[in-house]
């Protein structure tokens, strides 16, 4: 996919205004003067529940040029799954961040500064990036079972607040305490695991709770999913994602495994509770693949 970037008149921002405990609505003004200085024309869609994003998305289909998600990563995920689900004529994709940990629009290079990332959406760079499927639905930064689940579940809202993104990795210490293991059978052209783990991760992004723990390397361009198996978690595991050490894979045989693959079937036993850029709604089994190439998106100057 290619566009002219001065075909990119009408823009369309959908926010969640209350993402980040409404962060992004603090400097509204001057991220809209900003986009207004990009785009002839920029309409503003709020919404106020869960699924009227993609609501908005399906509304705006054939009549707009680009749809920029603006809040955190619950909400870059419905926003880019219903834009991911137009099969014609569809918009270019943008991020505006204004969530706690803001994962994917960090993959894009783009400034955690809502006015900054505003200028860099109106500069109009353009980049045709990977996304993961499973079972008909789409992702952009991460799909797991097991541990990486029960540590978004178990996330309290005060400490959320209190810590930002280091809520994500005091939840991670707690649940390796209360770890149970589970059943499974991972089969790709790559790899291939039938026993027990805790947790099983496949990334297109580079970030997980606003760091960059497990696949500092990640490319979004290279039609493979970064894949990561832990059978135990142990502090040596711990210390090695703090060092962003995983991608080393002389590390092989010390409680995980890393491999790269564009198609990843997975079972496990008992069903797990997929989690999927941060939300929970489907359970596996699942076949993962790797779209590449597959959006259209405004990115920053610093790209991963």
């Amino acid at each position: 996919m290619t566009r002219n970037p001065l075909t990119i008149k009408r823009a369309s921002v959908i926010l969640n205004p209350s993402a980040g405990q409404g962060r992004l609505l603090n400097q509204w003004n001057a991220v809209l003067e900003q986009l207004k200085s990009g785009f002839e024309d920029v309409q503003v869609y709020e919404t106020t529940e869960p699924g009227e994003g993609a609501s908005f998305v399906k509304e705006l289909q054939g009549k707009t040029d680009l749809i920029i998600a603006a809040g955190g990563d619950g909400t870059v995920h419905e926003i880019a799954d219903a834009v991911l689900s137009i099969t014609e004529n569809q918009p270019v994709f943008g991020i505006l961040p204004g969530g706690t940990c803001n994962d994917f629009s960090r993959a894009l290079g783009m400034n955690q500064n809502p006015v900054k990332a505003a200028e860099q959406l109106s500069e109009k760079k353009f980049r045709n990036i990977d996304v993961g499927e499973f079972n008909g639905h789409f992702f952009t930064n991460f799909w797991g079972v097991g541990l990486i689940t029960h540590v978004s579940e178990s996330i309290d809202p005060d400490t959320k607040e209190k810590f930002g993104r280091l809520s994500y990795y005091l939840s991670a210490a707690k649940s390796f305490q209360t770890w149970e293991p589970f059943d499974i059978s991972i089969s790709s052209k790559e790899f291939q695991f039938d026993g027990q783990a805790a947790m099983f991760l496949a990334v297109n992004g580079p970030f997980t709770g606003g760091i960059r723990p497990f696949f500092p390397d990640t490319d979004i361009q290279d039609g493979k999913l970064d894949c990561l198996l832990i059978e135990e978690p142990s502090t040596s595991f711990i210390w090695d994602v703090l060092l962003n050490r995983l991608s080393d894979t002389s590390k092989e045989g010390q409680g995980y495994h890393y491999f790269q693959s564009s198609e990843i079937s997975i079972k496990t036993a008992p069903q797990q509770l997929i989690d999927c850029d941060g939300e929970r709604q489907h359970h596996t089994p699942a076949v993962i693949k790797c779209l590449q190439n597959q959006l259209l998106t405004l990115t920053g100057d610093v790209f991963f």
